[in-house]
């Protein structure tokens, strides 16, 4: 069972709403740390901004993720990579239940993130379901920019064994994860990463999110019977007011066999973060 030891919140703005009787009422404005979508047989919740607890996508009740999240790096500083709760956000929108927008922006405000994500629920027992999402990073500075982008992806396809045992590929733009179940789980992106690098849980996700900032190293598997994280490199150089844009479409099909009593595994301490944080795995 996932579990978080250790918290931080932020508090966003509130909406002012006209409602009925045409009385003034505060409404709280979508909040990137708590978002959920849904769409047929599919439920995504996350909080955008940081590793929590909170990261899940249900596809016909089955659970099929862990974590979700993207890093910056803005001309290689040294002391860490920037995570997405590091950053100010500029606005943010919910116009559909399986769609939400968000758009960030660096303290210096040199450099903007926006984040543009759909789910595609399936028909429900179809056990399959998508979701995409758009990056697009914008120099709105008056300097070339250089800029890494970096997307960490860790599926949970199989929970029904002591040990994860997939295995995973990266050819064509796709990371392809199976597991023995016959459960897939696909991340395609349009355009060539700069590096892919494959990992047992823990030490990937640690690198990423501590001192001091990284470069991934080139290592995209095979990688065989073991619980398996990703991630991926993109180094821009962007001039001013240019923007570059990265389409990820992930996908998930196929029904694992759902745990009837979930156990929790051993702690793996991720080092420096704030407050001691700490995350345990869910593991059979």
């Amino acid at each position: 069972m996932k579990r978080w030891l250790a918290t931080t919140t932020s508090t966003l703005g509130l909406a002012a709403t006209l409602v009925a009787g045409g009385t003034l009422q505060a409404a709280a404005a979508p909040n990137p740390e708590r978002v959920t979508l849904t769409s047929g047989n599919s439920v995504y919740q996350a909080d955008l901004l940081r590793f929590s607890p909170d990261q899940s996508w249900l596809v016909d009740g089955v659970e099929t993720l862990f974590t979700d999240l993207y890093f910056l790096n803005l001309g290689n500083q040294p002391q860490r990579n920037l995570r997405l709760e590091d950053l100010q956000l500029v606005g943010a929108s919910q116009p559909a239940s399986d769609q939400f927008s968000a758009t960030f922006s660096t303290f210096g405000a040199n450099l903007n993130f926006s984040l543009d994500s759909v789910l595609l629920g399936g028909a429900s027992g179809s056990d399959r379901a998508t979701r995409q999402e758009t990056v697009t990073l914008t120099n709105a500075g008056t300097d070339w920019l250089d800029v890494t982008l970096f997307k960490y992806i860790d599926f949970d396809l199989q929970f029904d064994s002591p040990f994860d045992d997939d295995s995973g590929v990266f050819a064509g733009n796709t990371f392809t994860q199976t597991d023995p179940s016959g459960a897939m789980a696909t991340l395609t992106v349009d355009q060539a990463p700069t590096a892919v690098q494959f990992g047992s849980y823990g030490p990937l996700l640690a690198e990423l999110y501590n001192s001091p900032a990284t470069n991934l190293q080139n290592s995209p598997g095979p990688l065989e019977n073991t619980d398996i994280t990703a991630a991926f490199q993109f180094d821009r150089r962007l001039a001013p007011g240019e923007a570059v844009v990265f389409k990820f479409v992930l996908d998930v099909q196929g029904r694992a066999k759902a745990k009837a009593v979930p156990e929790p595994g051993t702690a793996f301490a991720l080092g420096v973060v704030a407050a001691g944080l700490a995350l345990l795995r869910r593991r059979g």
